[in-house]
């Protein structure tokens, strides 16, 4: 069931393990004009405040166009599910300037996914896919897509299951298409070394997709867990960052190469060395594990230093 509805605003609540912050924001989507020369003020316009019940609520990811002016974007909470979950919306303009927001998608973390941290991508047809860091038929994240039927109505389809183990877990970040509409895209945990994946996906007869597993981070001061997504070029090499790992642990940009006949090789692009800082201490890594998803969310915060 698709619903809308108009809401006024949502309160994230952190609480560190190490360290005390409290944050209470308003969670929305947003227009910034910025006027022409001599004018250095900009205007912010408001065109959606989510209530964090069954609208959705806590997106974190950026939007999408369609043709027509829509946007479209995911929470990674909300939902008519038991308030839980996540969504993925649509946000319609309208006369006078307010947009209206259509549910697409109520994610209930079973096999369909939950809470999707990453954006949206559209095929030529008008279908949607992105990732779930959850959920699925493992639990563990899932690939998906939506489809537009007659009525208005979006039809969710899993095209893969995360399996753990060498499959790798918790995508956190969205997809590519190549010219041959495979996917591509990065798993932050899991793999061979358990510290993430790039993988791709590749459509086959009946509707179903193959996964493959295109390199395991984690070896040899290659880079781990890539929490964000991969970038093509006009050869068909894939570049993307790890947030961890490399020749000094503070992370690294990679580059995938295809090679003739099958596989791929990684080669690290750039080793960060945290130059300009206290070489003796780690910059902070903070990991948010999510404690509950309802109206006053909570979430723990450790700093690996």
């Amino acid at each position: 069931m698709s619903t809308e509805r108009r809401g006024k605003r949502g309160t994230l609540l952190m609480r560190p393990e190490r360290f005390s912050m409290t944050l209470t924001a308003v969670l929305a989507i947003l227009a910034v004009t910025t006027f022409v020369a001599g004018q250095a003020a900009a205007q912010e316009s408001v065109l959606y405040s989510f209530l964090g019940g069954g609208d959705g609520g806590y997106p974190r990811a950026g939007l999408i166009f369609d043709q027509a002016g829509n946007l479209y974007g995911t929470s990674l909470g909300g939902g008519i599910i038991a308030n839980c979950c996540g969504t993925v919306f649509e946000l319609t303009p309208n006369v006078g300037g307010v947009w209206t927001e259509k549910v697409l998608h109520n994610f209930t973390n079973g096999d369909d996914g939950g809470y999707p941290y990453a954006g949206l991508i559209f095929d030529a047809a008008g279908n949607l896919y992105g990732t779930t860091s959850e959920g699925g038929a493992n639990k563990l994240g899932t690939v998906f897509e939506l489809t537009p039927k007659t009525g208005g109505v979006w039809t969710e389809k899993v095209l893969h299951s995360f399996a753990g183990g060498k499959d790798g877990t918790d995508p956190a970040a969205g997809l590519i298409f190549d010219a041959a509409g495979n996917l591509y895209g990065t798993t932050a945990e899991g793999g061979e070394y358990r510290y993430g994946t790039a993988f791709e996906l590749t459509p086959a007869a009946g509707g179903r997709w193959t996964e493959k597993i295109l390199h395991n981070f984690g070896k040899d001061k290659d880079g781990n867990q890539p929490v964000a997504g991969l970038i093509s070029d006009a050869a068909g090499n894939l570049y993307g960052t790890n947030i961890e790992g490399g020749a000094y642990g503070l992370g690294t940009v990679f580059e995938l190469t295809p090679n003739v006949g099958g596989g791929w090789t990684e080669k690290v692009v750039h080793s960060f060395n945290g130059q300009g800082w206290r070489r003796s201490r780690r910059m902070p890594y903070l990991r948010c594990r999510r404690k509950s998803l309802r109206d006053d969310e909570q979430y723990s915060v450790r700093v690996d230093s």
